[in-house]
């Protein structure tokens, strides 16, 4: 049975560090720009209007040390400790606080309105069992393809938001778009220490998901909806990504520049399918959704260009009838062919965005000062990316890229 409601007391978000890491060793004291990212993950949730405290847990004095030169306050714990939850746990057991926050150590991009939705969920059950949970994790709303590689976990949930089943196989089966899980727990007091008690099952170790352990235990878990878009730091190459986020003070603030849009055309302006009549007549199939947005950007005095590999009647139709006339095609270095177009355009490169959404469209995308990738871009693309976008090649991705530009442009 879940645990009885208890009443609103304290709240506390707890920061697990641990500073051994097979991928990343001292992961937690890695500079993001010149910034400990433990201590920016700490910034970042003591700004939560919902959480009255935030504490480090970690197994090293180097980390205690770094949070403490930046005004936090932590706690060494145990470094046999087999998880981050359990050392969760370890700092918040002899506090006096009902609802406690596990936030990841690795995501210094997390807003801190995510918190603040979690613990709020936990704070409005209004008693009818129906509405009660014993934890609450965020969810985005992503498409299929954005989801299909297994370090994507997605969560199954019911009409009223609660969990029912977390993969790392994409779930449901036929549902697009499916909800990705972000690995946050709001937990009540009595639901955390149970969770701990227990131990791994077999669904847990089999999925290598710990959030199974809750739904074996029985703890309702309530599945939130929120807005935002994170970057892990599970790799060193991962502080890149963050930091291009992180330019100019704000993740979007680089879109307020914005006077050129490039796009590559598989898999951007199309879906990257690829339909023959006879032996000769190449079909494409564009999206009418992202011709208004180019039509916008057009309108709003931003330029857009077509740079692409591959040639076709199909295409120059299509650009035609976009009022696109930067339309360079069959290039096989995209990365000069962008430089060569900034400087006939006479646009410098970092009032470019690029959208690109595999490998031949990397080192164009480094060039750039925005650079773009869609939901169902390769992994590298979109690790590349300051701006990965909801929405697949295709299928509504440059429509959403126009619709914030414009909207940070107004």
């Amino acid at each position: 049975m879940p645990d009885p409601p208890v009443a609103a007391g304290p709240v506390l978000a707890v920061i697990p560090a641990r500073h051994a890491s097979e991928r990343f060793p001292g992961k937690p004291l890695a500079p993001i720009a010149g910034v400990p990212m433990v201590v920016r993950v700490l910034q970042n949730i003591q700004q939560a209007e919902r959480v009255d405290r935030v504490l480090v847990a970690t197994d090293d004095q180097r980390i205690a040390d770094a949070v403490s030169a930046a005004g936090g306050a932590a706690v060494m714990t145990a470094p046999e400790l087999p998880s981050g939850s359990d050392r969760v746990w370890a700092a918040a057991r002899s506090t006096e606080a009902q609802i406690i926050v596990n936030v990841q150590g690795d995501e210094p991009l997390l807003p801190a309105r995510v918190v603040d939705a979690l613990v709020q969920r936990l704070l409005d059950d209004g008693g009818d069992a129906g509405d009660h949970y014993d934890i609450a994790t965020p969810v985005v709303n992503v498409p299929r393809l954005a989801a299909t590689s297994p370090d994507v976990v997605t969560v199954a949930r019911d009409d009223r938001g609660t969990a029912l089943y977390f993969s790392r196989a994409t779930i449901p089966h036929g549902a697009d778009p499916v909800w990705q899980h972000l690995g946050v727990y709001a937990y009540r007091r009595a639901a955390l220490e149970r969770f701990v008690s227990a131990g791994p099952g077999q669904l847990e170790q089999t999925e290598k998901l710990e959030q199974l352990r809750a739904l074996s235990l029985g703890l309702r878990v309530a599945a939130v909806e929120v807005d935002a878009t994170t970057h892990a730091v599970d790799r060193p190459e991962d502080v890149a990504v963050v930091e291009r986020a992180l330019q100019s003070d704000e993740a979007a603030a680089p879109t307020a520049r914005v006077r050129l849009v490039v796009l590559d055309v598989d898999g951007v302006l199309t879906d990257g399918r690829i339909s023959y009549v006879g032996d000769a007549e190449q079909h494409l199939s564009f999206d009418v959704k992202d011709g208004h947005g180019i039509v916008a950007l057009r309108g709003a005095g931003i330029q857009v260009a077509l740079i692409t590999g591959r040639d076709s009647p199909a295409l120059r139709r299509r650009a035609a009838e976009l009022g696109i006339t930067e339309l360079r095609a069959g290039i096989s270095d995209k990365a000069t062919e962008l430089a060569e177009l900034s400087a006939s355009l006479q646009i410098p490169l970092e009032a470019v965005c690029y959208v690109g959404d595999d490998e031949p469209d990397l080192a164009a995308m480094a060039m750039a000062g925005t650079a773009a990738a869609p939901a169902d871009a390769t992994a590298a693309a979109r690790m590349a990316a300051t701006i990965v976008l909801t929405h697949a090649g295709g299928r509504g991705a440059v429509r959403e890229l126009a619709d914030l530009l414009l909207g940070h442009s107004a």
